[in-house]
């Protein structure tokens, strides 16, 4: 469990940690010399057998903010500290918002400094604090006064901090891992070492991780959990990483990210939920410039109003909306996780939300889609987000929603929406409704008879026009994976980068038929003597060039059949002659070129072709000047049907 301090500056945080844990965290000269905390400070209280409980001491003044903001992300309990004498000061009710806005569900209140006022004072603060928590989510929350110089109150609100971690639930671990990094420095004799506290997954020694944004592949050396040596680290746990690689120090920024390979990029456009304080002092502007904090990253950007009631050019104090973070650097981020913004200049606390989308759209960020798509990520789930995009008609990537949800491969094969299609096309998978696949397959097979219908003469419709026509009301991966559909049931045909119907054959011209006659004729007539596609030209009147072409068509027909390049012939020619071969083979007689010129009654040079065109076939087999049969089934098989 992970504890952070909040409340004004001089009410006693860092001291409190100091009388729970024995710890001073504020090391640094500068701290110690003004009793003003700077910089993050951490400690733990033991439990025994228990995991200790881990404390994060931030800073309470103004200026520090940034510091107090990045200590707050992924904890589990706010403890808000005021002091006696003050009572409720500016800051704490800034540290309250801040509490509130990055999600913390648990809070503790410790009224400190009861030593220097009177106990009327003391009961008054506490009716004032109680009266202030009545507004905000945490109505029933225990409050402890306390004494950092006489002790009294400690060992209450330590038992009661035990008592808490003994009821708080594990974090889930699922997910690839994360972590924003809140420190890095060198340590003599281990080298580059960096804190935070992971937000997702977990993490084990000799693990390989990726620093973003920067994109450096790193190991995982040594690790340590709240402050013991550990094996093993994993979501909502304080912890300091010892990584090995190509990495110095000064190339580590505060709020960079160590993540698993698979947890996705980092990216300059987030599409989020922005709630707007009710006490900001102005309304936000389209793309007002703002201050983004989120884990220990803190960065400059504009906010994209996309959703606002009313006047669609600014959000008003206490509204919310859908909108679009355009940053000034990358982010790597996951949906579900909390952020805040700030004022350009920094001076105030606008609001926060939450991430619905790590990489949001350049364009089109605003259409009906789209919104409706943003809406389904403030599911409370990746499933129920699922559902709705599903019931919404939605074509969902499923794994760039996996990527948004930061799930792991088990994760992703336990969502499920019954009967919606899933399928793959071009690498990626994606998931649609029953409707919607139905839809886009109608349209299709409508396409297609339309054009047939308009189309009569040609052989079916190219792939790519189809693909055009079809991806005007329906995505291309759709659109390819209803056709494959079709395609393998057997009820459209792919011939020669057409579409087609099974049972549909081109309406043929009248000249055609004529021209197709004629051929057909000619070869006829000439028996065994098989004429050339030249003497066929002679004959007919018909161009060479057409012949071929009405050739080519009729082989892939099965109407004809291609001897050489120079030579086509009938089905029932062939078989004709593959008989006399095969006679003469079993009457003894050696199957040469000799004697299938005598056999055939051709001259030579057919007689060689046809022979040659046998044995590609592989009805025979030449073997030096004679020639045997291979498949003596096969003339029946291919050219008596």
């Amino acid at each position: 469990m992970i504890i952070a301090t909040a409340g004004h500056v001089d009410h006693g945080k860092t001291s409190l940690i100091r009388q729970l844990t024995g710890v001073e965290t504020d090391k640094l000269a500068e701290e110690q010399r003004r009793g003003l905390s700077i910089s993050l400070g951490y400690a733990y209280l033991t439990r025994g057998e228990g995991t200790p409980i881990g404390f994060i001491d931030v800073p309470g003044h103004q200026r520090f903010i940034n510091n107090m903001i990045s200590g707050i992300s992924g904890i589990d309990i706010g403890m808000l500290v005021i002091g006696a004498d003050d009572g409720p000061m500016p800051q704490t009710y800034e540290h309250m918002d801040v509490l509130q806005l990055l999600g913390v569900q648990r809070l503790i209140v410790v009224i400190s400094k009861i030593d220097r006022v009177p106990a009327a004072r003391v009961a008054e603060v506490i009716a004032e604090v109680e009266s202030i928590l009545a507004t905000r989510p945490w109505a029933d929350t225990a409050i402890f006064p306390i004494s950092n110089t006489q002790g009294s109150g400690i060992e209450s609100l330590k038992s009661h901090l035990l008592e808490r971690a003994e009821d708080n639930a594990a974090r889930d671990a699922g997910g690839f891992f994360r972590l924003s990094i809140d420190r890095a420095f060198t340590a003599r004799g281990a080298g580059l070492i960096v804190t935070g506290t992971a937000s997702a997954g977990a993490i084990a020694v000799g693990d390989a991780l990726t620093l973003l944004p920067q994109g450096v592949a790193v190991r995982v050396r040594g690790i340590r959990v709240h402050d013991e040596a550990a094996d093993r680290a994993m979501a909502g746990q304080r912890c300091a990483l010892n990584l090995a690689g190509k990495l110095e120090v000064a190339a580590i920024d505060r709020g960079d990210w160590l993540v698993e390979e698979g947890a996705g990029s980092a990216a300059s456009r987030l599409d989020v939920h922005f709630s707007l304080l009710g006490n900001a002092p102005f309304p936000v502007k389209h793309l007002a410039p703002v201050k983004l904090h989120i884990g220990a990253k803190r960065v400059a950007g504009r906010l994209a109003l996309l959703t606002t009631k009313g006047n669609g050019n600014r959000l008003a104090p206490g509204d919310s909306c859908l909108a679009q973070l355009i940053l000034a650097g990358d982010v790597a981020c996951f949906r579900g996780e909390r952020f805040l913004l700030r004022d350009h200049a920094e001076n105030v606390i606008l609001g926060g939300g939450i991430i619905l989308d790590p990489n949001g759209p350049q364009s089109g960020k605003s259409r009906p889609e789209r919104i409706a798509w943003l809406n389904a990520m403030l599911c409370d789930s990746p499933q129920a987000a699922l559902t709705e995009l599903v019931t919404q008609d939605q074509l969902v990537n499923f794994d760039r929603f996996g990527q948004v949800w930061n799930l792991r491969a088990p994760e992703m094969a336990a969502l499920c929406v019954d009967g919606s299609p899933q399928f793959s096309a071009a690498g990626t998978n994606w998931v649609v409704s029953r409707h919607r696949w139905d839809a886009a397959d109608t349209q299709l097979l409508k396409h297609v008879a339309t054009w047939h219908t308009e189309q009569p003469q040609l052989a079916g419709i190219k792939v790519t026009d189809l693909k055009s026509a079809l991806v005007r009301s329906c995505e291309a991966p759709l659109v390819m994976a209803v056709l494959t559909s079709r395609l393998h049931s057997g009820e459209l045909v792919l011939f020669e980068g057409r579409i087609r119907r099974a049972n549909f054959r081109p309406a043929v011209s009248a000249l055609a038929a004529r021209q197709w006659q004629q051929f057909q004729g000619c070869l006829q007539r000439g028996g065994n003597q098989i004429p050339l596609l030249s003497e066929v030209s002679a004959e007919t009147g018909m161009a060479q060039p057409a012949l071929v072409k009405m050739a080519k068509t009729a082989v892939k027909k099965g109407e004809l059949h291609c001897i050489s390049e120079r030579r086509y012939t009938l089905p029932d020619q062939l078989y004709q002659l593959a008989g006399k071969l095969l006679s003469c083979d079993a009457s003894g007689e050696a199957i040469t070129v000799i004697s299938m010129k005598a056999c055939f009654g051709t001259g030579r040079n057919l007689t060689v072709e046809i022979l040659e065109y046998f044995d590609r076939i592989h009805f025979t087999q030449r073997q030096g000047d004679r020639r045997v049969i291979l498949d003596a089934q096969l003339p029946e098989k291919l050219f008596n049907r």
